[in-house]
Protein backbone atom coordinates (compact mmCIF):
# COMPACT_ATOMS: atom_id res chain seq x y z
CA UNK A 1 0.00 0.00 0.00
CA UNK A 2 0.72 3.68 -0.85
CA UNK A 3 -0.90 5.66 1.48
CA UNK A 4 -0.48 9.69 1.71
CA UNK A 5 -1.60 12.09 4.17
CA UNK A 6 -2.91 15.86 3.17
CA UNK A 7 -2.54 17.76 5.85
CA UNK A 8 -0.12 17.27 8.91
CA UNK A 9 -3.13 18.86 11.77
CA UNK A 10 -4.64 16.95 14.21
CA UNK A 11 -6.36 14.52 12.08
CA UNK A 12 -3.88 13.74 9.97
CA UNK A 13 -1.35 13.27 12.23
CA UNK A 14 -3.61 10.78 14.62
CA UNK A 15 -3.77 9.18 11.48
CA UNK A 16 -0.17 8.39 10.46
CA UNK A 17 0.51 7.78 14.14
CA UNK A 18 -1.74 4.52 14.29
CA UNK A 19 -0.23 3.24 11.04
CA UNK A 20 2.86 3.62 12.06
CA UNK A 21 2.01 2.10 15.68
CA UNK A 22 1.20 -0.96 13.04
CA UNK A 23 4.35 -0.46 10.83
CA UNK A 24 2.50 1.31 7.62
CA UNK A 25 4.38 4.34 7.06
CA UNK A 26 2.70 6.97 5.54
CA UNK A 27 3.86 9.96 3.43
CA UNK A 28 2.37 13.15 5.20
CA UNK A 29 1.91 16.31 3.33
CA UNK A 30 1.72 19.67 4.52
CA UNK A 31 1.36 23.06 2.93
CA UNK A 32 2.65 25.27 5.84
CA UNK A 33 6.71 25.51 7.18
CA UNK A 34 5.14 24.07 10.08
CA UNK A 35 1.98 21.89 12.15
CA UNK A 36 -0.06 24.15 14.17
CA UNK A 37 1.21 26.98 12.28
CA UNK A 38 -2.11 29.57 13.27
CA UNK A 39 -2.41 31.74 16.12
CA UNK A 40 -2.60 30.68 19.64
CA UNK A 41 -5.96 29.92 21.28
CA UNK A 42 -7.09 27.11 23.82
CA UNK A 43 -9.55 24.63 23.11
CA UNK A 44 -11.40 21.89 25.02
CA UNK A 45 -12.05 18.03 25.21
CA UNK A 46 -15.60 17.88 26.64
CA UNK A 47 -16.66 14.82 28.29
CA UNK A 48 -20.17 16.11 28.38
CA UNK A 49 -20.47 16.38 24.31
CA UNK A 50 -17.61 13.69 23.67
CA UNK A 51 -20.65 10.46 24.63
CA UNK A 52 -19.95 7.73 24.68
CA UNK A 53 -16.75 8.64 25.39
CA UNK A 54 -16.94 9.94 29.35
CA UNK A 55 -13.16 10.50 29.63
CA UNK A 56 -11.49 11.38 25.84
CA UNK A 57 -7.38 11.80 27.08
CA UNK A 58 -7.80 8.59 29.07
CA UNK A 59 -9.61 6.62 26.11
CA UNK A 60 -7.02 7.85 23.80
CA UNK A 61 -4.09 6.69 25.53
CA UNK A 62 -5.45 3.58 26.54
CA UNK A 63 -7.33 2.19 23.89
CA UNK A 64 -4.54 3.92 20.77
CA UNK A 65 -1.32 4.54 22.75
CA UNK A 66 -2.17 8.59 21.64
CA UNK A 67 -0.49 10.18 24.73
CA UNK A 68 -1.83 13.76 25.26
CA UNK A 69 -0.95 15.95 27.99
CA UNK A 70 -3.72 19.04 28.40
CA UNK A 71 -3.22 22.20 30.01
CA UNK A 72 -5.68 21.28 32.49
CA UNK A 73 -8.50 19.39 33.52
CA UNK A 74 -11.83 21.17 34.04
CA UNK A 75 -13.09 21.01 37.61
CA UNK A 76 -16.02 23.66 37.01
CA UNK A 77 -17.44 25.17 34.34
CA UNK A 78 -19.80 29.04 34.66
CA UNK A 79 -22.24 29.58 32.62
CA UNK A 80 -23.41 33.25 32.18
CA UNK A 81 -26.74 34.35 30.91
CA UNK A 82 -27.66 38.19 30.61
CA UNK A 83 -28.74 38.64 34.15
CA UNK A 84 -27.97 34.83 35.55
CA UNK A 85 -24.83 32.61 35.81
CA UNK A 86 -25.06 28.99 37.11
CA UNK A 87 -21.95 26.40 37.73
CA UNK A 88 -21.55 22.73 36.73
CA UNK A 89 -18.78 21.11 38.47
CA UNK A 90 -17.10 17.60 38.35
CA UNK A 91 -14.84 16.05 36.53
CA UNK A 92 -15.88 17.87 32.75
CA UNK A 93 -12.81 17.77 30.25
CA UNK A 94 -10.10 19.24 29.76
CA UNK A 95 -8.18 22.23 28.00
CA UNK A 96 -5.46 22.59 25.69
CA UNK A 97 -3.16 24.74 23.52
CA UNK A 98 -3.65 25.15 19.81
CA UNK A 99 -1.37 26.89 16.96
CA UNK A 100 2.16 28.37 17.76
CA UNK A 101 2.57 27.38 20.97
CA UNK A 102 5.53 24.54 22.18
CA UNK A 103 2.62 22.53 24.26
CA UNK A 104 0.32 22.96 21.65
CA UNK A 105 -2.11 20.28 20.54
CA UNK A 106 -0.43 19.51 17.34
CA UNK A 107 3.31 19.92 18.46
CA UNK A 108 2.41 16.77 20.56
CA UNK A 109 1.48 14.73 18.18
CA UNK A 110 4.01 15.77 15.96
CA UNK A 111 6.65 14.39 18.48
CA UNK A 112 4.92 11.28 18.58
CA UNK A 113 5.61 10.39 14.94
CA UNK A 114 8.01 9.09 14.14
CA UNK A 115 8.28 9.20 10.29
CA UNK A 116 8.50 12.59 7.70
CA UNK A 117 6.20 15.51 7.27
CA UNK A 118 7.16 16.87 3.78
CA UNK A 119 6.28 20.55 5.11
CA UNK A 120 6.15 23.68 2.74
CA UNK A 121 4.60 20.50 -0.41
CA UNK A 122 1.15 21.51 -1.86
CA UNK A 123 0.18 18.54 -3.57
CA UNK A 124 -2.74 18.46 -5.97
CA UNK A 125 -5.52 15.99 -5.31
CA UNK A 126 -6.31 15.07 -8.61
CA UNK A 127 -2.59 14.60 -9.36
CA UNK A 128 -1.58 12.32 -6.11
CA UNK A 129 -4.08 10.17 -6.31
CA UNK A 130 -2.32 8.88 -9.45
CA UNK A 131 0.15 8.22 -6.93
CA UNK A 132 -1.16 6.48 -3.88
CA UNK A 133 -3.14 3.58 -3.29
CA UNK A 134 -4.84 5.42 -0.18
CA UNK A 135 -5.45 9.17 0.12
CA UNK A 136 -6.42 10.79 3.78
CA UNK A 137 -7.62 14.25 3.35
CA UNK A 138 -7.28 16.10 6.18
CA UNK A 139 -6.31 20.05 5.11
CA UNK A 140 -8.92 21.42 7.93
CA UNK A 141 -10.37 22.62 5.12
CA UNK A 142 -14.04 21.80 3.65
CA UNK A 143 -13.67 23.93 0.67
CA UNK A 144 -11.26 20.23 -0.63
CA UNK A 145 -14.18 18.06 0.34
CA UNK A 146 -16.34 20.19 -1.78
CA UNK A 147 -13.96 19.51 -4.91
CA UNK A 148 -14.80 15.72 -4.63
CA UNK A 149 -18.26 15.45 -2.96
CA UNK A 150 -20.95 17.28 -1.27
CA UNK A 151 -20.30 18.98 1.80
CA UNK A 152 -23.71 19.64 3.81
CA UNK A 153 -22.62 23.55 5.24
CA UNK A 154 -25.10 23.99 8.38
CA UNK A 155 -23.71 27.38 8.70
CA UNK A 156 -20.68 30.18 8.74
CA UNK A 157 -19.34 31.53 11.81
CA UNK A 158 -17.62 35.01 12.48
CA UNK A 159 -15.12 34.82 15.39
CA UNK A 160 -13.18 37.78 17.10
CA UNK A 161 -10.55 36.74 20.06
CA UNK A 162 -7.60 36.82 21.70
CA UNK A 163 -4.91 36.60 24.36
CA UNK A 164 -5.87 38.38 28.18
CA UNK A 165 -3.46 38.54 31.36
CA UNK A 166 -5.02 38.46 34.32
CA UNK A 167 -5.80 35.96 37.06
CA UNK A 168 -7.17 32.91 36.43
CA UNK A 169 -7.56 28.96 37.61
CA UNK A 170 -6.79 26.80 35.13
CA UNK A 171 -9.28 24.19 35.55
CA UNK A 172 -12.05 26.67 35.28
CA UNK A 173 -13.56 27.85 32.07
CA UNK A 174 -16.99 30.42 31.29
CA UNK A 175 -18.85 30.36 28.50
CA UNK A 176 -21.51 32.92 27.89
CA UNK A 177 -24.83 32.81 26.36
CA UNK A 178 -26.12 36.89 25.66
CA UNK A 179 -27.09 38.00 22.53
CA UNK A 180 -26.59 41.27 23.27
CA UNK A 181 -22.95 39.90 23.44
CA UNK A 182 -23.35 37.27 20.55
CA UNK A 183 -26.23 36.94 18.52
CA UNK A 184 -27.15 33.70 18.29
CA UNK A 185 -23.61 32.73 19.30
CA UNK A 186 -21.82 32.47 22.74
CA UNK A 187 -18.43 33.91 24.20
CA UNK A 188 -15.66 31.56 26.76
CA UNK A 189 -12.82 32.43 28.17
CA UNK A 190 -10.31 29.73 28.78
CA UNK A 191 -7.11 29.45 30.69
CA UNK A 192 -3.90 28.66 29.41
CA UNK A 193 -2.26 28.85 33.42
CA UNK A 194 -2.30 31.05 35.91
CA UNK A 195 -1.64 34.51 34.20
CA UNK A 196 -3.11 34.03 30.88
CA UNK A 197 -6.33 32.96 29.08
CA UNK A 198 -8.33 32.79 25.44
CA UNK A 199 -11.17 35.06 25.32
CA UNK A 200 -13.40 34.73 22.26
CA UNK A 201 -16.75 35.33 20.34
CA UNK A 202 -18.21 33.42 18.35
CA UNK A 203 -21.33 34.03 16.51
CA UNK A 204 -23.45 32.52 13.23
CA UNK A 205 -23.62 34.39 10.27
CA UNK A 206 -27.00 34.53 9.44
CA UNK A 207 -28.78 37.41 7.55
CA UNK A 208 -29.91 38.94 10.51
CA UNK A 209 -26.14 39.20 11.50
CA UNK A 210 -24.49 40.35 8.67
CA UNK A 211 -24.52 44.29 9.91
CA UNK A 212 -23.37 42.97 13.62
CA UNK A 213 -20.21 45.56 14.64
CA UNK A 214 -17.90 42.60 15.19
CA UNK A 215 -15.10 44.63 16.86
CA UNK A 216 -17.59 46.47 18.94
CA UNK A 217 -19.38 43.47 20.16
CA UNK A 218 -15.69 42.08 21.20
CA UNK A 219 -15.01 45.06 23.26
CA UNK A 220 -18.35 44.71 24.77
CA UNK A 221 -17.68 41.46 25.79
CA UNK A 222 -14.32 41.57 26.68
CA UNK A 223 -16.16 44.61 29.60
CA UNK A 224 -18.36 42.08 30.42
CA UNK A 225 -15.73 39.62 31.04
CA UNK A 226 -13.42 42.07 33.13
CA UNK A 227 -16.56 42.72 35.21
CA UNK A 228 -17.78 38.93 35.72
CA UNK A 229 -14.47 37.88 36.76
CA UNK A 230 -13.90 41.31 38.97
CA UNK A 231 -10.37 42.42 37.30
CA UNK A 232 -8.95 43.94 34.81
CA UNK A 233 -8.09 41.46 31.20
CA UNK A 234 -5.59 42.74 29.26
CA UNK A 235 -5.41 42.10 25.48
CA UNK A 236 -1.94 41.33 24.23
CA UNK A 237 -2.60 39.13 21.43
CA UNK A 238 -5.90 39.52 18.75
CA UNK A 239 -7.21 36.82 15.56
CA UNK A 240 -10.27 37.50 13.81
CA UNK A 241 -12.12 34.75 10.93
CA UNK A 242 -14.93 35.27 8.81
CA UNK A 243 -16.78 32.73 6.71
CA UNK A 244 -15.22 29.41 9.01
CA UNK A 245 -17.91 26.89 7.56
CA UNK A 246 -19.51 24.51 9.49
CA UNK A 247 -20.88 21.92 8.26
CA UNK A 248 -20.48 17.62 7.39
CA UNK A 249 -19.75 15.68 4.22
CA UNK A 250 -21.88 13.61 2.83
CA UNK A 251 -19.85 10.20 2.75
CA UNK A 252 -17.27 9.46 5.08
CA UNK A 253 -15.36 7.73 2.31
CA UNK A 254 -15.26 7.37 -1.42
CA UNK A 255 -13.27 4.89 -3.48
CA UNK A 256 -10.04 4.98 -1.53
CA UNK A 257 -10.23 8.67 -0.50
CA UNK A 258 -10.74 9.24 3.18
CA UNK A 259 -12.05 12.59 4.78
CA UNK A 260 -10.45 13.28 8.09
CA UNK A 261 -10.48 15.80 9.90
CA UNK A 262 -12.87 19.52 9.26
CA UNK A 263 -12.84 17.67 5.91
CA UNK A 264 -14.97 15.58 7.25
CA UNK A 265 -16.97 17.60 9.50
CA UNK A 266 -15.35 17.17 13.05
CA UNK A 267 -16.28 20.95 14.53
CA UNK A 268 -19.56 19.86 16.79
CA UNK A 269 -22.09 22.90 15.91
CA UNK A 270 -23.10 23.21 19.54
CA UNK A 271 -19.86 25.10 21.13
CA UNK A 272 -17.69 24.53 17.72
CA UNK A 273 -15.02 22.48 19.31
CA UNK A 274 -14.20 19.75 16.81
CA UNK A 275 -10.22 18.15 18.06
CA UNK A 276 -11.69 14.71 19.83
CA UNK A 277 -13.77 14.07 16.43
CA UNK A 278 -10.68 15.37 14.49
CA UNK A 279 -8.29 12.63 16.22
CA UNK A 280 -11.29 9.88 16.07
CA UNK A 281 -11.41 10.32 12.21
CA UNK A 282 -7.86 9.83 11.78
CA UNK A 283 -7.28 7.05 14.01
CA UNK A 284 -10.59 5.17 12.11
CA UNK A 285 -9.03 6.05 8.78
CA UNK A 286 -5.74 4.21 10.00
CA UNK A 287 -8.20 1.15 11.04
CA UNK A 288 -10.08 0.99 7.69
CA UNK A 289 -6.76 1.13 5.85
CA UNK A 290 -5.35 -1.68 8.30
CA UNK A 291 -8.31 -3.77 7.59
CA UNK A 292 -9.10 -3.96 11.89
CA UNK A 293 -12.39 -1.22 10.72
CA UNK A 294 -15.25 0.15 8.60
CA UNK A 295 -14.59 3.46 8.35
CA UNK A 296 -18.47 4.02 7.89
CA UNK A 297 -19.61 1.99 10.23
CA UNK A 298 -17.27 3.65 13.01
CA UNK A 299 -18.26 7.08 11.68
CA UNK A 300 -21.91 6.90 11.84
CA UNK A 301 -21.81 7.62 15.45
CA UNK A 302 -20.10 10.88 15.02
CA UNK A 303 -22.58 11.61 12.33
CA UNK A 304 -25.12 11.12 14.80
CA UNK A 305 -23.48 13.53 17.18
CA UNK A 306 -23.18 16.57 14.78
CA UNK A 307 -26.73 16.10 14.17
CA UNK A 308 -27.71 16.46 17.87
CA UNK A 309 -25.47 18.97 18.58
CA UNK A 310 -26.79 20.69 15.62
CA UNK A 311 -30.52 20.28 16.87
CA UNK A 312 -28.80 21.50 20.39
CA UNK A 313 -27.95 24.78 18.60
CA UNK A 314 -30.95 25.36 16.97
CA UNK A 315 -33.33 25.22 19.78
CA UNK A 316 -30.64 27.78 21.45
CA UNK A 317 -30.44 30.09 18.63
CA UNK A 318 -34.51 30.38 19.25
CA UNK A 319 -34.25 31.72 22.74
CA UNK A 320 -34.19 35.45 23.00
CA UNK A 321 -32.32 36.62 26.52
CA UNK A 322 -34.91 36.25 28.89
CA UNK A 323 -35.57 32.67 28.19
CA UNK A 324 -31.56 32.25 28.08
CA UNK A 325 -31.70 33.16 31.92
CA UNK A 326 -34.25 30.77 33.00
CA UNK A 327 -32.24 27.99 31.02
CA UNK A 328 -29.65 29.26 33.29
CA UNK A 329 -32.18 28.88 36.55
CA UNK A 330 -32.77 25.33 35.49
CA UNK A 331 -28.72 24.24 35.37
CA UNK A 332 -29.38 25.39 39.18
CA UNK A 333 -31.29 22.34 40.24
CA UNK A 334 -29.66 19.19 41.56
CA UNK A 335 -31.11 17.12 39.25
CA UNK A 336 -30.46 18.58 35.94
CA UNK A 337 -26.88 18.99 37.23
CA UNK A 338 -26.76 15.62 38.46
CA UNK A 339 -27.87 14.30 35.14
CA UNK A 340 -25.41 16.77 33.32
CA UNK A 341 -22.16 15.99 34.76
CA UNK A 342 -23.40 11.61 35.34
CA UNK A 343 -21.19 9.39 33.13
CA UNK A 344 -22.42 7.43 30.20
CA UNK A 345 -25.31 10.59 29.51
CA UNK A 346 -26.13 11.61 25.90
CA UNK A 347 -26.08 15.18 26.84
CA UNK A 348 -26.81 16.73 23.51
CA UNK A 349 -29.83 14.33 23.91
CA UNK A 350 -30.88 15.50 27.13
CA UNK A 351 -30.22 19.06 26.42
CA UNK A 352 -32.66 18.74 23.17
CA UNK A 353 -35.50 17.18 25.47
CA UNK A 354 -34.38 19.90 28.48
CA UNK A 355 -34.84 22.75 26.11
CA UNK A 356 -38.37 22.09 24.73
CA UNK A 357 -40.12 24.14 27.62
CA UNK A 358 -38.53 27.06 26.64
CA UNK A 359 -38.97 26.91 22.70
Amino acid sequence: MEIAIIGAGVSGLSCAIKLKQHGIQADVFEKRAIAGDRFVTAEVFLNLLDYPFYDSIRYLSEEHDLLIKPTSNIKKMFIHGPNVSSCLEGHLGYSNLRGKHDEALEKQLQSQYEGNIYFENKVDYQEIAKEYSHIVLATGDPLDTQQIQMFEEAFRASFKGGIVTGEFTPNEVHAWFNNELAPKGMCYLIPHSHSEASLVLVYPQYKENQHVDKEALFQKFHEEAQRKLNQTLNLVSHFSINDYRIGISSYPRIGNTYFAGNCFGAITPFLGFGQFTSILTGIYSAMDIMGKGNYDELTKPLYQNFYDSLALRRGIEKLDNSKLDLVMKSIHTKILETMLTRRKVNLLKIASKALKPFL
